[in-house]
């Protein structure tokens, strides 16, 4: 799980495994494991997304509610603005984690089969053929 939450790999440790904020890598350019084990594999991630923006939403409630009990005249809108800036910053700011986090969880609970290994290896092997060829 470290490995998620530092953006590395969760098979091998391997870094670099996006080339751009939104756009993942297909494979892992340290082990060649396929990120999207199988159709909408990904709906993980979006739930781990999800759960963390609920989490901060839940949390900047219950200060709002904490400083509703000590000052009675509070105003609302500091707490409004600051959970619309939430709701639109943090999935955003969060995407990449959320979609390393899921796969080392996948990787951790669901061993690769035999097929995806020699295929992870097969593609490591492609990819250093390709390298080799264009230089």
């Amino acid at each position: 799980m470290l490995r998620g939450v530092l953006k590395k790999c969760g098979r091998c440790g391997a870094g670099h495994l996006f080339d751009g904020w939104f756009h993942q890598k297909e494979r892992c350019p340290g082990c060649g494991l396929k990120f999207e084990r199988e159709p909408g594999f990904f709906v993980g991630a979006y739930l781990i997304n999800f759960a963390i923006v609920i989490i901060m939403l839940f949390v900047l409630c219950m200060g709002f509610v904490a400083m509703k009990a000590i000052d009675h005249n509070a105003s609302v809108a500091p707490i409004v603005i600051a959970g619309l800036i939430i709701a639109v910053v943090a999935p955003v700011a969060f995407y990449p984690f959320s979609r390393t986090i899921w796969s080392a969880f996948d990787v951790g609970m669901t061993p690769l089969e035999p097929d995806e290994v020699a295929d992870a290896a097969q593609a490591l092997v492609s990819a250093r053929d390709v390298d080799v060829a264009e230089v």
